[in-house]
This record gives structure tokens, sequence and C-alpha cells, in this order.
């Protein structure tokens, strides 16, 4: 009779459990786990390769450098003797003094275009047609900050004008934490002379410079612009995920993205029932989305914003039936261990 029990036991249990065949299987979950959270790994990994790659492209000129305060130039013209390799330190001021010239305003300058202007004030009155060269031999105005989440923030001294990707590369690359918005912060005019001076705010996205649509945006940078490179949003997964808690922002990230971040869905969540809550100061919302409509319509998903609620509601037939599997399967266990006894 015990046995005869239990055998019913397992064949009600195996004819439930193929009823809740047609539920999704774990590998189908974890694959686009996978795939969604390969987007979360950008960071860290495929922006920094794509960073170095772009910067290995990037052929800076010294002749493009700008020149400011602490460089040290070397002037020579051609049958001056006064001007044979003469060296001079740019003063704090951005002035150097130099013979049959005087002193002679070079902050800003490149050094072609001081080549040209020292040319004309030789021309002026010593020479017809004199042939000036300017070497830069120190380079000690170049100073850009790298700031936040890089693995080696920090001031860096540049020997000649970098752009955006050289400067991320030079500190390390993007830690994983890193957003794919960064800003870059440069001094107003005038800033040498007032500080208080407000500057230009420079909105990069790192993702669309790196793939290539837009390699404008992979500006020079110049001495005394900040790079900053915040923290990336968080959002916040619940209901029926397996591993429900906070997670990054990285890029654009939809509803039907994030909502497999928890190491895939459980057995009775339900697509059709996704909420995200929106805290803002002016309201709160409570945004409904039919994952499934939407992808049956095509239609582009809701983007995730910072500080999101993402609650995947459950089924209640599913939830019904995988309880009933869990059930079961206890009561098999126990039963098998009960008939192992006899």
């Amino acid at each position: 009779m015990r046995r005869t029990s239990i055998l019913s036991i397992i064949g009600l249990g195996m004819l439930v459990a193929g009823c809740a065949s047609t539920g999704p299987s774990k590998e189908a979950l974890l694959a686009k786990a996978s795939a969604s959270r390969s987007s979360e790994q950008v960071g860290s990994t495929t922006l920094n390769s794509k960073i170095i790659s772009t910067t290995a492209q990037e052929n800076g000129s010294a002749r493009d450098y700008v020149i400011g305060a602490g460089d040290l130039l070397v002037v020579t013209a051609l049958d001056v003797s006064e001007w044979d390799k003469v060296r001079v330190r740019v003063g704090t001021e951005g002035f150097i003094r130099l013979p049959l010239v005087g002193t002679i305003k070079v902050h800003g300058l490149t050094a072609r275009r001081l080549e040209g202007e020292l040319a004309d004030l030789l021309a002026e009155k010593y020479l017809h047609d004199p042939q000036v060269s300017v070497f830069i031999e120190e380079y000690k105005s170049q100073r850009v900050a790298v700031l936040g989440e890089v693995n080696k923030p920090g001031i860096y001294e540049v020997n000649e004008r970098r752009t955006l990707t050289d400067m991320l590369a030079l500190a390390g690359g993007l830690s994983k934490e890193a957003d794919q918005v960064i800003y870059i912060l440069r001094k107003g005019a005038g800033a040498d002379t007032d500080p208080s001076t407000s500057g230009e705010l420079v909105k990069v996205d790192l993702e669309q410079l790196l793939v290539g649509l837009d390699p404008s945006m992979n500006v020079r940078v110049g001495s005394g612009d900040v790079i900053s490179v915040p923290k990336s949003g968080e959002f916040l997964l619940g209901g029926a995920v397996k591993k429900p808690g906070p997670y990054p922002i990285k890029g654009k990230l939809t509803v039907d993205q994030a909502i497999y971040f928890g190491e895939g869905l459980k057995e009775d969540a339900d697509l059709t029932d996704i909420e995200v809550l929106r805290v803002s100061e002016s309201k709160n919302e409570v945004l409904k989305i039919n994952v499934d409509q939407v992808k049956q319509e095509g239609k582009p998903g809701l983007v995730i914003q910072k500080n999101d609620v993402v609650f995947v509601g459950t089924s209640g037939p599913k939830a019904v039936i995988y309880g009933a599997v869990d059930f079961f399967k206890s009561v098999i266990r126990v039963g098998l261990s009960a008939g192992a006894a006899f």
C-alpha cells in the first residue's frame, strides 16, 4: 500500500511537471541574461580596448602644442648671432625676453606661429626675410586633470596637445563603475588672470565616439582642462527575479534588457506585468510595461533612468503550477527516503 501511494505521488508529480514545461527554460533565461549583462561590462573591457585602439591611431604634433608658462624654448635665427640657440623660459605671465626685440607675450601661441611673429619683428629693423626656428625643449604648461572613475586619477603633465582618449589611456582606462557619458570642463577665456571666470562644459558620449559615429567628439584637450568620469547610476530590480538588488546603468539600458540582470527570471515571472517606479522631485510615476507586447509591436523599450525601481510581476497560474512542482518534489524525496528504509 505504501509503495502504491508513493508511485501515485510520483506519477502525479510528473504530470504536473509536464504541464509546467511550457515555462521559459533555464538555458534560454541564462542566454538572455548573459546578453544583457554584456552591456554592463562595456565600461571596463570593450570601451577600454577601443580607447587604446583610438589612441594608437591619433598622431599629435608638437608643432600644434600651445606654449604656456614654464615651457623652455630654444630660439635660433639664421645670421643673427644674438639668437644662436637662445634658451629662454616662459614666465608665469606668459612672456619671454629676447635680445634685440625685448619682451614678447608667447602664451597661447604655437611654435609655428611664434616663429612667424619673431620673423616679423626682426624684419622690421634688422633683416630681410629672416629665418627663425623655435624648439620647445621642455614642456611644463600642459597640465590636464583626469578625475573620477578611472583606474589612475590625477593631474597629468603632457608634452603635446592630446585628445580625450589619449588622456583616458594615460589614466589607466575606465574603472568598472564608470559611466559612458563623461564631461570636460575647459578653462574660460581670461581664466589665467581671473580664476572665477567660468569655462565651457563639454559632454561626450564615449559609446558614440568609439563606435565611430562621430570621431569629432574625440576633442583635443589643453592645459587646465578637467576630464570628469562620473560613476554610473543604478536601478533597483525586484519581484520575480532570481537575484534582486541594485544594478548599474551603463549606456542606454531598456526595461526588456534590465529584467534579466538578476541572474534570470523565476519560473512564475510574468513579462506582461512589469512595473517601473520612477521617483522625481515633482512626482512619482508607476509605469506599467508589457514586454511581450512591446516586442511584438517592434517598439523601442522604455529606457531605464537612475534610481528607477523595476518590479517583475508573477503569473497566478504559473505560481500555482511551480509551487505544486516544488511541493511534490519534496514529497517524493521524503517518500523515496521512507521506501528505502523498508
